[in-house]
């Protein structure tokens, strides 16, 4: 009995967290500022690296201080950057040529080991943006141009754990079912040896 159980809870863990998908919440992050020109500013380099751990809320809300000029939320699988409070003449210039440089780092997925980024899902109405990443962190790279509200920048994050799942669904094209059959085997077995035991003390 204990062990039909034990074969039962095992193929349900099985079935279930191999299909999971990576998450940063609960992680602890780091963001860092730079401009590409110019000297220091205290809105940016003074800024120093700002930790946070990501959960519900948004992790970095107005950065600059300034009419919620630019909040950077990240989320389970995706960061958002989003500019409210315009239009204003860029972040520290407006001449369109100089970048101001984002680094999110120290990106670790708590409940799946040794995952990391391998490419990034990029949305965004804004012109000019540039991202990079490492297997732990992400550049991001915004023009110096006039900022409205309504732009924004979306990057999904895309992992080895997600690009992993993809290569298993396309090779293994049997293996979500035959986790099913064995389930289900396991569930029979279990109800015949109920049954068998309640037939046996009547």
């Amino acid at each position: 009995m204990k062990q039909l159980i034990s074969l039962v809870l095992t193929l349900g863990l099985y079935f279930f967290g191999a299909h999971a998908s990576a998450s940063l919440i609960g992680d602890e992050i780091f963001l860092s500022c730079m401009q590409a020109s110019g000297s220091d500013h205290p809105l940016c380099e003074g800024n120093s690296d700002i930790p946070a751990i990501v959960g519900e809320d948004i992790e970095y809300p107005d950065y600059f201080n300034f009419k919620n000029s630019l909040s950077i939320d990240v989320n389970a699988d995706s960061i958002w950057l989003a500019f409210d409070g315009g239009p204003y003449c860029g972040w520290f210039t407006c001449d369109d040529e100089d970048f101001l440089e984002f680094w999110l780092y120290d990106l670790d997925w708590l409940d799946i080991m040794d995952n990391k980024l391998v490419s990034l899902d990029i949305t965004t109405n804004m012109i000019g943006v540039k991202t990079g990443f490492t297997d732990h962190s992400i550049h991001i790279a915004l023009p110096e141009t006039r900022v409205t509200s309504d732009m924004f920048l979306h990057i999904g994050l895309i992992t080895s754990n997600d690009t992993g799942q993809l290569r298993e669904n396309d090779d293994i094209g049997v293996s979500e079912p035959g986790s099913l059959v064995l389930l289900t085997l396991a569930l029979a077995g279990l109800i015949y040896y109920r049954r068998r035991k309640v037939h046996a003390l009547l």
